[in-house]
């Protein structure tokens, strides 16, 4: 069956006269950071051209170059977008039958691979080739004139100025079988062509890299580590990569045989098989590769909570490992080498090596020069931080400035356990871990550590703890641990690694939450890290102040009890983590939450462990005798009157989640006039086998059509599958209207391309289909609140975005609460900027324009 990505593709072709392969099942896509397939075809139809074809989203994205692909630097060709094509397609080569859809000889005329190297959105794309032939910097940029199906398929493809600056005068032979066109031609029977793969660039050859030197392989090699940085260096002279969050592991391969070490020099490579395995099908003799064992979430960000987890489970097979460095190769030591020439030989040895896209052993790629600007992004998009890298720099065990790390959002750290507490309430296990931190021979306190474990981490740390269990206290004195009662002293070998929010004047941490235990690091190891300001300690013991004999703690002034019950089991995430996390975001989301009706989603004991809602429901009216101080609005609903929860305060937003809110659903009206709506909600929701590209395609034409009608439409991930378009109103029309309105747009949307589209509610018809609801604009009816995370595994959040930044590689889910305070950390403006003052009232015109039925306005 034809992936949604590929109907065109199939519905123009007859596959029992042409030997171009048919659609089979979907790839699924890598991360947008990787290199991926690049193809050139060389196609003699009605016109001679090629076609450059690149792996998007698990299908190669195509375009027409009627021109051929620019060699020179600054030179610019026409590239005309066309149907995709499925990845099979990278291995044709041969005669497509006179009569059928591009009738021709068709030639693979340069395969390899492509990787990101700045822009990559609907209008711009920058990225580098590393072909058998093409080598170098491209860009795609799409021309502005737009016809009359919305975005112009017609792009320019300009050639870029790239170092080392690359000669090219490419051959016009096949790089498949070596054949001329007239060659390929002459085989006139379609089913013997195409048979032969693409051939791989050749793997680099070691003692042809000027400043490689021979000498034997070493047994270790202590990695060369990055120092941390609040910022990210500009200039060309730096290379810049996604912070990875896993372990660091050097790879030694001899004679076919990988060995995998950590960075303290543990073998791990009984528990990396499926890691080895694929490192041994390197075509070398020896080498020493360095790069990050990884666990990838759903939306392309590392979890070293899940790398512990999937480590401490034996599931290791999923996980990938991220190259960035070559180090040694085939009797010859590369260390002396620039690191750009270093990571060009890495690739390359990639490459020969035909690897599946996707696959466990993957290549780290980088941008040269813009580091504030990549650092900027890789914020906004939620991710650890960066690492800089000085592209002429050797490779230097040890710490040094030649690397530079800049993290995003809150700090992560690694400490020391030198005691824990018993648990409270009904938690099991163990109540808080006490951290310290190592300095000068001694271990310093450094705060209580009680949030972010699951389950089964509790029970699983306790046991280690009570077969660690010592008569005294590891920690120099102080202070703060004489008043604890019942305390477990533990022997200082365990290290742990922590996110926190900031340290106070006296080293204690604001805000901590676990995130695993680190097994590569050393007691030794941890780095010392001073203190904060008075200010920052006089709002720390504010907020962390906790009631004596009762287990509640303060938070921004209001009271939660059972601050350790765990509301979301796969991260730890706690009652108390969700309450920091309003607290640290609540500037964002008040104004567009506040002074609505709410329907809330409660889960008293938790989102359980699955993919289901069980134990969770939603809850309308909020009795009083909950969340008493939180103010209700009476609203008739038929023949009764009833009352719902609205809120004013960050106060409000905490008491609400005293009572285990997971989720927000407001009405898209305020307060003081009910009867008018203020806003409408555009919903869409696919079916699960509409490719994400067809949504993000159909958000901005949907915006477009907006637009036409006078209305502007702002951007938000739903947290879970879809997309919905928020347009902002002047509160004049009433519910009638307004819901007559957003079914008008919809319907004339759906009928312009029914294939895709559909307004129906029946669910047999929304199968292969982008359901446009429009029923979230009726009275009562209600979405999911900017900002609100969901009762779904991970903690996703619906999250505003800018229109730029929607593309293919950001899925509804991508941000969760813990990757969200990156981003706004990260942000200079609001995304809905200019929300408020874009309201402008619905009228008859635009109504009548949307081709529906009208009452009086």
């Amino acid at each position: 069956m034809a992936t949604p990505h590929l109907n065109e593709y199939q519905r123009k072709r007859d596959f029992r006269r042409t030997p171009e392969p048919s659609v089979t099942a979907p790839a699924g896509a890598a991360p947008a950071v990787q290199p991926h397939l690049y193809v050139m075809h060389k196609h003699a139809a009605r016109r001679l051209h090629f076609d450059l074809r690149i792996e998007q989203d698990g299908v190669l994205r195509s375009w027409a170059l009627p021109k051929g692909p620019p060699l020179d630097s600054g030179e610019k060709h026409l590239a005309v977008e066309v149907e995709d094509h499925p990845l099979a397609y990278a291995e044709f080569e041969g005669t497509i039958p006179k009569g059928e859809y591009g009738g021709g000889t068709v030639m693979l005329w340069d395969v390899g691979l492509w990787q990101l190297n700045g822009r990559n959105d609907d209008e711009q794309i920058d990225f580098i080739l590393t072909g058998a032939k093409l080598k170098g910097a491209w860009t795609l940029v799409r021309m502005r004139d737009w016809d009359v199906h919305g975005k112009n398929k017609q792009w320019l493809l300009i050639k870029r100025t790239d170092h080392p600056q690359h000669t090219l005068h490419p051959d016009d032979l096949s790089v498949a079988s070596g054949r001329s066109m007239e060659e390929i031609a002459a085989n006139r029977d379609p089913h013997e062509a195409g048979t032969s793969p693409p051939q791989r660039p050749a793997p680099p050859i070691a003692k042809e890299l000027p400043g490689a030197r021979k000498v034997p392989p070493p047994a270790t090699l202590p990695p060369q580590l990055a120092t941390p940085s609040e910022s990210a260096p500009s200039g060309k002279t730096w290379l810049h990569e996604i912070k990875f969050d896993g372990y660091r592991i050097l790879a030694h391969i001899e004679h076919g045989k990988a060995r995998l070490m950590t960075r303290n020099g543990h073998d791990w490579t009984a528990r990396l098989r499926t890691q080895a395995k694929q490192l041994e099908a390197l075509p070398v003799q020896q080498a020493i590769l360095d790069g990050e064992l990884v666990a990838l979430d759903a939306g392309g960000a590392s979890s070293f909570r899940e790398l512990q987890e999937s480590l401490s489970r034996k599931q290791s097979a999923q996980l990938t490992y991220q190259l960035f460095d070559l180090v040694y190769l085939d009797g010859h030591d590369l260390s002396a080498l620039p690191l750009a020439e270093r990571k060009q030989a890495l690739a390359q040895l990639l490459q020969a090596a035909a690897f599946e896209p996707g696959g466990v052993v993957r290549y780290s790629d980088h941008v040269q020069g813009q580091g504030p600007e990549f650092f900027e992004q890789a914020c906004m998009l939620g991710l650890e931080g960066i690492v800089s890298k000085r592209a002429d720099a050797p490779y230097r065990s040890g710490r040094s400035k030649l690397w530079l790390k800049a993290k995003c959002g809150r700090q992560n750290a690694e400490f020391v356990v030198g005691g824990y507490t018993p648990p409270a309430g009904a938690r099991s296990g163990f109540g808080a871990l006490l951290l310290g931190t190592p300095r000068d021979g001694l271990l310093e306190y450094s705060g209580r550590l009680g949030t972010g474990f699951s389950a089964r981490q509790l029970e699983q740390l306790h046991a280690q703890l009570q077969h660690d269990e010592i008569d005294h206290s590891p920690f120099a004195s102080s202070p703060m641990l004489l008043s604890s009662r019942g305390v477990h002293w533990v022997k200082p070998t365990l290290v742990v690694a922590v996110e926190y929010v900031e340290r106070t004047r006296d080293g204690l941490l604001r805000q901590p939450s676990f995130v695993a235990v680190r097994e590569d690091v050393e007691p030794g190891e941890i780095e010392s890290i001073g203190g904060a300001t008075l200010e920052e300690a006089a709002r720390a013991s504010t907020t962390q102040a906790r009631h004596a004999g009762t287990g509640a703690v303060d938070v921004a002034g209001a009271e939660l009890t059972h601050p350790e019950r765990i509301l979301y089991p796969e991260q730890g995430v706690t009652k108390l983590a969700l309450a920091r996390y309003y607290e640290s975001i609540h500037e964002w989301v008040l104004p567009y939450l506040a002074q609505r009706p709410l329907v809330l989603v409660r889960c008293p004991e938790g989102r359980p462990q699955g993919d289901g809602q069980k134990g969770c429901f939603y809850q309308k009216h909020l009795p009083r005798t909950q969340a008493g101080s939180v103010p209700r609005i009476a609203i008739r609903e038929e023949d009764e009157v009833r009352d719902y929860a609205y809120v004013r305060s960050l106060a409000d937003l905490l008491a609400l989640v005293q009572h285990d809110v997971l989720e927000f659903h407001p009405w898209g009206c305020r307060v003081e006039d009910i009867e008018h709506p203020d806003l409408l909600v555009f919903d869409l929701d696919p079916a699960p086998e509409v490719a994400w590209s067809e949504v993000v395609r159909t958000a901005r034409e949907l915006r477009e059509r907006l637009q036409q009608l006078g209305l502007t439409a702002f951007l938000r991930t739903t947290g879970g599958k879809g997309l919905h378009l928020v347009v902002p109103l002047q509160p004049r029309a009433d519910w009638h209207t307004a819901k007559e309105f957003a079914k008008a747009v919809v319907e004339r949307h759906a009928h312009e391309e029914p294939r895709l589209l559909t307004t129906s509610v029946a669910m047999a018809k929304r199968r292969g289909k982008i359901f446009l609801d429009y029923l979230r604009n009726t009275r009562g009816s209600t979405a999911i609140a900017s900002y609100s995370p969901r009762a779904r595994p991970r903690a996703p959040v619906a999250v505003p975005l800018r229109w730029d930044e929607l593309s293919p590689a950001l899925r509804s889910d991508h941000y969760t609460v813990e990757t969200l305070p990156r981003r706004l950390g990260a942000l200079k403006a609001d995304p809905w900027e200019g929300f408020f003052e874009a309201a402008v009232p619905l009228s008859a015109g635009m109504l009548k324009a949307a081709g529906g039925n009208h009452r009086k306005l």
